[in-house]
């Protein structure tokens, strides 16, 4: 994920990304607020407020907030303890399951916004696809949620396209 946010050119923060009201900018925020939660989530900082937490060097902001997220995540014990989130008591690992589908989901909008390949991490993304199908099936998506209904995918689509079909993405830059 890190080389997805490095990667992005000072022209190119402001593109639109298949998150309609996020533009690349905004996407990276999103996940640099998402690793500012973890400590909160693991009972270890206080809340992550809402705003800016890119500043004036998205770059080196998104590559600290993942530092500190890592760092959380990998306090002893942190894994088989319970830990508060937005979807209630879970064991703490599913702080790690929780960054890794926003880090997939994510990162493949910003890699579509900005024209980098979005076949990353294509054993992640081929699993997640399946908890994700697992868990949603063939259930409607409530309008106005993170996802968008299923879109199709065509035959050839790596792990990480099916993915974000799955999850109702569609390209912007191709």
């Amino acid at each position: 994920m890190t080389g997805l946010v490095t990667a992005v050119r000072a022209d190119q923060w402001a593109l639109p990304t298949a998150c309609v009201d996020w533009d690349v900018r905004a996407v990276v925020n999103h996940l640099a607020h998402g690793n500012a939660k973890v400590a909160f989530w693991a009972g270890t900082g206080p809340p992550a407020p809402d705003g800016d937490h890119l500043g004036a060097s998205p770059v080196s902001a998104f590559a600290a907030s993942v530092a500190a997220a890592r760092a959380v995540l990998a306090e002893p014990g942190l894994f088989s303890r319970q830990v508060t989130t937005p979807l209630g008591e879970v064991p703490g690992v599913f702080l790690v399951h929780m960054r890794v589908n926003e880090y997939l989901a994510h990162g493949w909008d910003i890699a579509d916004a900005t024209g980098q390949p979005t076949d990353w991490a294509p054993e992640l993304a081929a699993r997640a696809l399946e908890q994700w199908r697992s868990r949603f099936g063939a259930a409607p998506r409530q309008p106005g949620g993170p996802f968008g209904p299923e879109l199709p995918a065509p035959p050839e689509a790596t792990a990480a396209d099916r993915l974000a079909a799955f999850l109702g993405r569609k390209a912007v830059n191709g």
